[in-house]
């Protein structure tokens, strides 16, 4: 599946096409650690100097390369997101294995996103801290659909399940309107957040940046 969609090009603040595609191949994962990686060392050294160092995404140390076994099983799905000629996102999904855990829903199949990470030039904290407008958006927010649509796709009705890093927390609980459970213990002790049918539908209809 590749589908033609319009992300926003922050510099100039128009639409521009961007190909979301779920053909993803270890050359993907290559690509990202190649490119995404060295943005993230730059930025660490330059912030790490102002004092600015919280300010690196959690997931910055993420090596993809190490997903690529799970490219052959059923379970996975993934999605990339490309633009400018550039992989602008990537994002891995589990089909089976998760259930609910808000109380109204709780027991219920869900699909659970296991990673979803946005090219480093898109992050606005990063880039701004850094003297730089991000590149495009809403790359998060396109992905997150697409785990909603796959959801529905699988008949479990929009319902989404995930662990948020704390610099996410506010994207996903505000941005996309999921709603939260608890910190878990098993999981770094990270949020859990959860889309509801109802929810999921909110936000693929009019869900923000």
């Amino acid at each position: 599946m590749t589908e033609r969609i319009e992300i926003t090009d922050f510099v100039t603040g128009e639409a521009v096409e961007a190909e979301l595609f779920d053909d993803v191949a270890v050359e993907h994962f290559l690509e990202a650690q190649e490119e995404w990686r060295p943005v993230v060392v730059e930025a660490r050294w330059k912030l790490s100097a102002t004092g600015e160092q919280h300010l690196i995404p959690r997931h910055a140390h993420w090596d993809w390369t190490n997903k690529e076994e799970d490219l052959k099983l059923l379970a996975f799905t993934f999605y990339g997101l490309r633009c400018g000629g550039k992989l602008q996102g990537l994002m891995k999904l589990q089909t089976v294995g998760h259930r609910c855990r808000l109380p109204e829903q709780i027991g219920k199949p869900l699909v659970y996103v296991d990673y979803i990470e946005t090219a480093p030039w898109n992050i606005k904290l990063l880039m701004r801290a850094l003297g730089r407008e991000p590149q495009y958006a809403p790359i998060g927010s396109v992905l997150i659909r697409a785990a909603v649509r796959k959801s529905i796709e699988e008949g479990l009705k929009g319902r989404l399940g995930l662990h948020s890093l704390p610099t996410s927390e506010q994207f996903y609980l505000h941005a996309c309107g999921m709603e939260s459970v608890d910190k878990d213990p098993a999981k770094q002790n990270l949020l859990w957040c959860e889309f509801t049918p109802e929810g999921a539908e909110r936000f693929t209809t009019g869900g923000t940046l």
